[in-house]
This record gives C-alpha cells, structure tokens and sequence, in this order.
C-alpha cells in the first residue's frame, strides 16, 4: 500500500469502503501509482516518460472531461489496462452527468 496514496484519500473524506478497492488498484498498478503519488506530490501531470495506454496518458484524459482532473485520470488509466473495451466506450460517450 502506497502511504502517500492512502494519505490523500484520507484528507479527501473517501469513505473507507471506496478506499480499500482504490488502494488495491493502484497495488496492482505500481507505474500508475508513481505517477499519481508525482501529481500528487507535484500538482501536475508528468511530460516525459508519461504511461500510455490505449494512447491515452493521465494528462490526456485529464484534458477530455472536467471530472476527470487529477485521481479520476489514473483509475481511468488502470481501466484503460485491465478493461481496454469498457473504458474506450466509456470515453467516447463523454463525461456528461444525468
């Protein structure tokens, strides 16, 4: 478990039942999780060396919907790995609230 992740959940008020399954998705993704922990840390997105996945990097994602900034990008980047299909349909139909 990443202590800085779990840190930032923390002071965020995430309920504890969503922050376990967020916290095993980043363990599993430990790339993605060095990349939030750098935006976490940094307050921005990294440029060079940036995970790509479907094409997509964190920053991109960040940049294709408002509620996407920050901790939605990356678990849309380990969606984007572990369910490439869902997560594609998912960025094609936007972001828009019902």
């Amino acid at each position: 478990m990443n202590a800085v992740i779990k840190e930032f959940y923390e002071k965020n008020g995430i309920p504890r039942i969503l922050l376990n399954p967020k916290l095993k998705k980043f363990d599993a993704n430990p790339d993605i999780a060095d990349e939030f922990v750098y935006w976490i840390e940094h307050g921005t997105y990294k440029n060079d060396g940036a995970i790509s996945i479907e094409g997509y990097t964190a920053k991109k994602l960040s940049e294709t919907s408002e509620y996407l900034n920050g901790e939605g990008a990356f678990i849309l980047l380990i969606e984007l790995r572990e369910a490439p299909k869902k997560a594609l349909a998912k960025i094609s139909k936007g972001f828009k609230r019902k």
